[in-house]
């Protein structure tokens, strides 16, 4: 009898005729900043879905997407208990993170209008020429000349964190 409901409600939910191995596209309608969204799905088959797993094919990534982005509904496995989220059309994401195990991480985030690179050790910048705060005043380093006025004298400290090669 159990079993007979189970298969009723399923049937109500997930009506005949739909490919639970093809892909959907759907409107995100919220992220809940923790890789999962709730999406509406085009096909007016489907029910509005809730808290979505987003999968990005890069492990260790993050991202934020915003509302009334577009995405790709899949089910893994084919299973209609399992639906997943990928990510389709560019322009959507507001954030993107990717986290190593060891702590390193790059944040790209349009919210904060910031890019953050963190690193438990040190941050490495090899480049021919680095550009700081927009194009602001040249930066000295320990033990090059500088002229203040009509003196000219040479950096003796510094910070212990920034090295120059």
């Amino acid at each position: 009898m159990r079993e007979r409901a189970v298969r009723a409600l399923k049937a109500l939910v997930y009506p005949e005729g739909i490919d639970f191995l093809a892909l959907y596209p759907a409107e995100v309608l919220l992220d809940h900043g923790d890789m999962h969204l709730d999406l509406r799905p085009d096909d007016p088959r489907f029910p509005h879905l809730v808290r979505v797993p987003l999968r990005v094919f890069l492990p260790g990534a993050y991202v934020r997407v915003k509302s009334g982005s577009r995405v790709l509904l899949g089910f893994e496995g084919g299973n209609p208990e399992r639906p997943v989220a990928y990510l389709w059309e560019a322009g959507g994401t507001v954030v993107v993170e990717i986290r190593s195990v060891s702590g390193r991480r790059v944040r790209v985030d349009d919210e904060a209008g910031e890019i953050r690179v963190e690193d438990p050790v040190r941050v490495v910048v090899d480049a021919p020429q680095i550009l700081l705060a927009g194009g602001g005043p040249p930066v000295a380093r320990v033990g090059d000349p500088v002229q203040v006025g009509a003196a000219i004298g040479v950096i003796i400290g510094g910070s212990s964190k920034v090295f120059s090669g």
